[in-house]
């Protein structure tokens, strides 16, 4: 089982947008930049807990987002893997 997730956007509008609607519903979450392994852009993505999953993707669909991507991220730090749904 993943312990986070990283929430990847189209454009750092969306990111901007999706993390105010779930902070909105209270909702913990952050703006973290994409991890390199995961995307050679130097975007931002939202992390989350993995617990908090469902609740953030009800609170962003309020505002018409969907993520681009999901990826679950188990551990952190370097040595960290993460997995593509």
């Amino acid at each position: 089982m993943c312990d986070h997730l990283y929430m990847i956007f189209k454009s750092m509008t969306h990111v901007l947008s999706a993390e105010r609607a779930a902070r909105k519903e209270r909702i913990s979450c952050r703006m973290v930049p994409i991890p390199r392994n995961l995307s050679t852009d130097c975007g931002m993505c939202i992390s989350l807990k993995a617990e908090n999953g469902e609740a953030f993707l009800d609170a962003i669909k309020k505002v018409g987002l969907t993520p681009e991507r999901i990826e679950e991220h188990k551990g952190s730090g370097p040595g960290s893997r993460c997995y593509s749904n």
